[in-house]
């Protein structure tokens, strides 16, 4: 999602958004903001099912949704960006292994698999370090600014878990990390 199509949808008033609106305050501006991930190839080994697939999970506090793959993503669809917004990683590749087995593990059970006799998962690093881009906008007085953030790839409002890492990071004040604002 670029930058005309995520000041639309910050600006855009309707239904929801008006109480958005009401409850946020008025509009400020947007920042394009990265999150770092990690991204793993996952094996499933039981007695009788043996599946592989890829998950990308976030290097940052490790909780975010996982973004999950059939088969990795080509070389050619990475792109390169310039940009002083993005998220430190703040998590080892040995925690973020963890979180991606436990993360697969509750899928598993939660789509039924429970009568696997004994499933064995296997993580393997595949990417060590890459950015997906999100969208934060500003919202309210200056007193008293809300963040709203939008996912660019699922081009979705995101949740409590997103808004919250975000603040956390803004207030933290990381010199080296200073926000750059569209308006």
């Amino acid at each position: 999602m670029g930058y005309e199509a995520a000041v639309r949808r910050f600006t855009t008033v309707g239904g929801l958004e008006i109480a958005r609106r009401w409850l946020t305050g008025r509009f400020h501006g947007i920042a394009d903001i990265y999150i770092p991930y990690r991204l793993y190839k996952v094996t499933l080994d039981d007695r009788r099912i043996r599946s592989v697939r890829f998950y990308a999970i976030d290097a940052a506090v490790g909780t975010l949704d996982p973004y999950e793959f059939a088969r990795p993503p080509q070389p050619d669809s990475w792109l390169r960006v310039e940009t002083g917004n993005f998220h430190p990683i703040r998590l080892n590749e040995d925690q973020t292994k963890k979180f991606v087995v436990e993360k697969v593990r509750r899928v598993l059970y939660s789509r039924g698999f429970f009568r696997l006799a004994n499933p064995a998962i296997s993580a393997d690093l595949i990417e060590p370090e890459f950015y997906l881009p999100y969208w934060a906008g500003f919202y309210g007085d200056e007193r008293d600014v809300r963040i709203i953030v939008l996912n660019a790839i699922r081009q979705r409002v995101e949740g409590s878990k997103v808004r919250r890492l975000v603040k956390n990071w803004l207030l933290e004040g990381d010199s080296q990390n200073e926000l750059k604002l569209a308006f």
